[in-house]
């Protein structure tokens, strides 16, 4: 990822194909957005270094805690929890469809178009290609999991 990209600043992740490079990352931030050259599975792992957590043991314990085995929330930490959003058609077999979002950054979920999209604080709208009540079992599942996070650590 880029050197002036802060993490702590990245609202959302979402697989973008771009033509002659392929899959790409289009990382949002409150001020601005960014396009990686580099999968969405490199740019959640480089993340997750970042902040030096595993994403194997997150899908885990969120996921035994939460009874889901797909798209468990990724928890960093009691402030930034991303939820799965699914934001493409997959283009072929194994395509990532799916971004991430913080929780904190999601102002407004509405219908569109016959599926949801997410209003951010920063006034970005995001088009998904689930519905309304997906996405917000997924926030729930967001919210819960960082209930888990401050039980866990003792944050109340």
């Amino acid at each position: 990822m880029k050197n002036n990209i802060k993490f702590n600043e990245i609202e959302a992740m979402l697989p973008v194909y771009v033509k002659d490079k392929g899959n790409c990352t289009e990382i949002i931030t409150a001020q601005a957005s960014y396009i990686q050259n580099a999968t969405i599975e490199t740019c959640i792992k480089k993340l997750a270094d970042y902040y030096n957590i595993s994403l194997y043991h997150n899908r885990i314990n969120y996921g035994d805690e939460l009874c889901i085995t797909n798209k468990v929330p990724v928890v960093i930490n009691e402030n930034l929890v991303y939820i799965y959003a699914n934001v493409r058609e997959p283009m072929f077999k194994h395509d990532a469809a799916f971004g991430y979002v913080d929780l904190n950054a999601i102002n407004q979920v509405y219908i569109n178009d016959g599926y949801a999209a997410i209003l951010m604080n920063s006034g970005k709208v995001i088009q998904t290609r689930q519905s309304v009540k997906s996405l917000k079992r997924s926030i729930l599942n967001g919210k819960l999991a960082r209930d888990i996070y401050k039980e866990k650590h003792r944050m109340n």
